[in-house]
């Protein structure tokens, strides 16, 4: 199938244009206003291409990948989110320079995959931030360390953090500069559930999502943090704080990493 457009990094001839984006009208600051009640818009207008899919490997095989749609998809109980990624850089050949993962939970089925994409393309950063819940109950498992014994490879920057968070979303950008951000109700594994994604080329969406995943991290990431430690995770007023503040702002208690066996809130 001629998709007829041209990622540049993906196994076809593409070029996707984000010089048309900056014609967009973009809010460039937030509103002002507390900590508490601060909240991010940025309005953007496209045409979605809206589809339904039951497995990964389906969606990845047929989504339009171009600098003008977006696709919404609502997807089955039997769609594992996390295989979609590995799809992606398997059936559609993209290639992934940083890869950032901000989900609620995964098993060790996604971290497998994770692990493949990991050798299928040469990705140079994965973060990964994961919730308190999610650590409080694998860490007896032994899930925890699983991560870290499969993902904390040679030649690669990895960032980790344990943290208060339902969010899921994944943002990458490829070696050429083209980016996504992929975000909606489901976790990596599947929930048997009907779920919904949405799948954006957009810069200044992928911009905002890595801006507040280097804030958690900058924070909390547990293994590039030296002697500073934390006794628990990071939850409620501690972590918006960190996702809120300027580095100046952000206190010694905020700004302390939790280790890899911490005991969790």
């Amino acid at each position: 199938m001629d998709l007829g457009f041209d990622f540049g990094d993906i196994g076809f001839d593409l070029s996707l244009d984000f010089d048309s984006l900056a014609s967009m009208d973009v809010s460039e600051e937030p509103d002002e206003g507390s900590i508490e009640g601060r909240v991010w818009s940025r309005p953007l207008v496209r045409a979605p291409k809206l589809v339904a899919y039951e497995h990964a490997r389906e969606m990845a095989r047929e989504m339009v990948i171009d600098n003008q749609t977006e696709t919404f998809a609502f997807v089955s109980g039997n769609f594992v989110f996390g295989d979609l990624l590995e799809a992606l850089v398997d059936e559609r050949k993209l290639g992934i320079r940083k890869l950032a993962i901000h989900t609620l939970s995964l098993n060790e089925e996604n971290i497998d995959s994770i692990r493949n994409v990991l050798e299928m393309t040469p990705v140079e950063r994965l973060d990964v931030i994961l919730s308190t819940y999610w650590y409080a109950h694998e860490i007896k498992t032994g899930l925890v360390a699983y991560l870290f014994d499969q993902l904390d490879l040679d030649d690669l920057e990895l960032r980790v953090a344990f943290a208060g968070t339902h969010s899921k979303v994944i943002t990458l950008e490829t070696p050429k500069g083209n980016v996504l951000t992929i975000h909606g109700s489901a976790n990596l594994r599947s929930s048997g559930n009907v779920e919904q994604l949405h799948i954006s080329p957009d810069r200044g969406l992928y911009d905002f999502c890595e801006d507040m995943n280097r804030r958690i991290l900058d924070a909390y990431d547990v293994l590039n943090q030296g002697n500073r430690k934390r006794k628990k995770t990071v939850r409620r007023a501690a972590l918006w704080q960190a996702m809120t503040s300027t580095p100046e702002t952000t206190s010694e208690d905020a700004g302390a990493a939790a280790t890899p066996h911490a005991t969790a809130e």
